[in-house]
């Protein structure tokens, strides 16, 4: 696959795919984002053939996978091979040194960054040229939530929002606000405040904040909230659907935020488990990823309502506890990544139908004697029962292919294969491993931000 970039105002992405008859393809669209308010900006254009099957399209992918949103600018054209739509190949992407067992991969801007969660400093950054992750100098660290609006990096650091090297949000001492998140002209948290009795209030708050403000700082006596249920609530994804930003605690409090006001989709109960890790927009919904029934869940604006076997129960796999951790539109259609066995599933968009492409890791086989794999070796190590589960943690577009990260539960550890006795190091070092999925079809390219309308051009060769 080919992929030039001349500078703004006109780009041009151009491949070649043999599979593909005459006539070829030869697409250009005038395309006025307007102001960057932190919006998600969607699909540009599709084709379908007679019968509705989809062939070709555009657009921009809008996704929140665990603590990481997908980077709005990763602009992805795709044509779908009618005589080479199942074809795959998956291989090894360069790793981190070391029996690091949780890589979590994310974009920012034109760069790719691995958060690898351990007591070390764990946060790499990809160098292309040499295939390989390197330390990132201080100014290019990522803070918390790092994300690219107006062409700028808008990113929480030491407990301050900060936009292009600017603090924009100064929060106080106390109440303490957290888990930052920039949406719909609105800097979005969870916010705790401690009562005199010593009781944690627990509330949702969005402040109106634009990269065009004069001046620039955000101003707090502003913000709009809503109290909360439970003390230890906190968010491990955000989403949008139109106008809306959407946000689910560990507990199961769904809430919407329209920008005037915030309401309750869904009260969270106590004892009971109900968590959603990955967001992403799709269809004109949102699709939430959730525990522990391992399915989407959908929101259309009105209602929730899950999507039974979406994607659905492996053969011989436990139906308990099974968590839909990440999620990627790559090629124009919808993949999915499933604990606790790193499943890798892809949705047909003409059929609705999901396929396994396969899973992550290659030991054990799937079973159902137990609810997690490895159990027995976890236990025997005085690991937590689970702590060998199989995550994929992430995915991410990336020229023609998708990034994608594992994991075992989680914790700040490196692995001793010695004090791990039931599995062996090749097995152990699978925790950890990147991986590059390449399916014919597809590429992305990081799309710079102009103030003024872009002209888009999109070429097969």
């Amino acid at each position: 696959m080919k992929k030039y970039l001349p500078l703004l105002p006109l780009l041009i992405l151009s491949f070649s795919v043999p599979a593909l008859a005459e006539p070829k393809l030869d697409i250009t669209v005038e395309v006025d984002f307007g102001e960057d308010l932190g919006q998600n900006f969607g699909t540009l254009f599709e084709g379908h053939d007679k019968s509705g099957k989809l062939l070709f399209g555009a657009g921009l992918e809008a996704v929140f996978n665990t603590y990481y949103r997908g980077e709005r600018n990763r602009l992805q054209f795709f044509v779908r091979p009618q005589d080479a739509e199942g074809e795959l190949s998956l291989k090894p992407f360069p790793r981190p040194e070391g029996m690091i067992p949780s890589t979590y991969v994310y974009p920012v801007g034109e760069d790719l960054f691995v958060d690898y969660k351990t007591k070390r400093d764990g946060l790499l950054k990809y160098d292309p040229d040499n295939e390989t992750w390197v330390q990132p100098d201080l100014g290019d660290r990522p803070g918390i939530s790092a994300s690219m609006v107006r062409g700028k990096r808008l990113e929480m650091v030491n407990g301050d929002v900060v936009y292009d090297g600017k603090v924009i949000f100064d929060p106080p001492d106390h109440p303490i606000y957290r888990y930052y998140y920039y949406g719909q002209g609105h800097l979005f948290f969870y916010r705790e405040t401690k009562r005199e009795n010593d009781e944690i209030q627990k509330a949702v708050v969005a402040i109106p904040w634009s990269p065009y403000d004069e001046p620039l700082e955000a101003n707090i006596e502003k913000e709009i909230a809503m109290d909360i249920f439970m003390p230890p609530e906190f968010p491990y994804s955000y989403g949008q659907l139109g106008d809306e930003v959407i946000t689910c605690s560990n507990w199961g409090g769904l809430y919407a935020f329209d920008g005037e006001s915030w309401k309750v989709l869904r009260k969270p109960e106590e004892g009971v488990s109900y968590q959603v890790y990955t967001m992403i927009t799709y269809g004109n919904r949102l699709l939430m990823g959730q525990y522990p029934t391992g399915y989407f869940i959908e929101y259309d604006g009105e209602d929730i309502t899950v999507l039974e076997g979406w994607p659905p129960v492996p053969k011989g796999a436990s139906p308990s506890a099974r968590e839909l951790q990440t999620a990627a539109i790559y090629r124009g259609e919808l993949f999915a990544g499933v604990w606790p066995w790193a499943e890798l599933w892809r949705m047909d968009p003409d059929s609705n139908e999901w396929d396994q492409l396969g899973r992550l890791f290659t030991h054990p086989e799937v079973h159902d004697r137990t609810v997690h794999p490895n159990e027995e070796a976890a236990k025997e190590a005085g690991l937590v029962m689970n702590q060998l589960g199989q995550r994929l943690t992430s995915m991410v577009p990336f020229g023609d292919g998708l990034v994608m990260g594992t994991s075992w539960k989680g914790g700040e550890t490196v692995l001793d294969p010695k004090e791990i006795k039931g599995l062996t190091k090749e097995q152990l070092a699978e925790f950890g491993a990147p991986h590059f999925l390449e399916m014919p079809g597809n590429l992305e390219a990081v799309l710079p931000w102009s103030e003024e309308p872009v002209t888009l051009r999109f070429v097969v060769d």
